[in-house]
């Protein structure tokens, strides 16, 4: 079992990618979505009302993720402290998902594992990984597509200062795939990674 995981920068379409991979035969892990779940732990979320009260609940008792993001995202000492506080919260949580999903995909006897994961690096996820695949794209190409989604370029320059600059992910990279063209020139790169590491792995 190989697994590959995915780094780039925000909005650079890693999902995308991932998704390319997956129509290949491989098998994604998504621990941004882990993370969505884990918010909604009933333990998680009496830590969070412990710490900020109940401003980052919606009306429906789930922990509002913009509320969240503008606390803990604000480029101050205070906004690093409680993002600190909320990655020592979550991140055991998260881990303990990945690794089961990761050994029930070995189970099952699936050659490849794309860990999609946004701080793959930055939480020291590179040592579970055989092989990292950097998604590339201009900032203003990045910046366009986040904007789609309803951010604004101070929150991505917010979440862009909590993680590992680009260039420092993109030379921890095996390869590189240059998403900023068309869909079809991605998928030609991500087949061409597959042959690579279909030919690397042959059994």
């Amino acid at each position: 079992m190989i697994i590959i995981g995915l780094i780039g920068g925000i909005g650079s379409g890693k999902s995308t990618v991932a998704e390319m991979f997956c129509q290949l035969g491989a098998k994604r892990i998504d621990a941004d979505q882990i993370g969505h779940e884990v918010l909604q732990y009933h333990e998680v979320q009496i830590a969070a009302q412990n710490r900020w009260g109940n401003r980052i609940f919606d009306a429906n008792g789930k922990i509002n993720r913009k509320v969240l993001a503008q606390i803990v995202f604000d480029p101050s000492e205070i906004g690093c402290a409680e993002l600190r506080f909320l990655n020592f919260l979550v991140h055991p949580y998260i881990t303990r998902k990945i690794e089961n999903q990761i050994r029930q995909f070995a189970e099952s006897q699936y050659r490849y594992i794309i860990l999609d994961a946004p701080l793959l690096l930055e939480q020291h996820w590179k040592q579970r990984v055989d092989y990292l695949v950097f998604v590339d794209a201009p900032r203003s190409i990045r910046l366009a597509r986040i904007q789609q989604r309803g951010w604004t370029q101070t929150e991505l320059d917010a979440r862009e200062l909590t993680q590992l600059p680009i260039e420092e992910k993109r030379h921890a990279a095996n390869w590189i795939i240059n998403n900023s063209g068309n869909l079809d020139e991605t998928l030609d790169h991500v087949k061409e990674i597959w042959q690579n590491l279909e030919n690397q792995n042959h059994e």
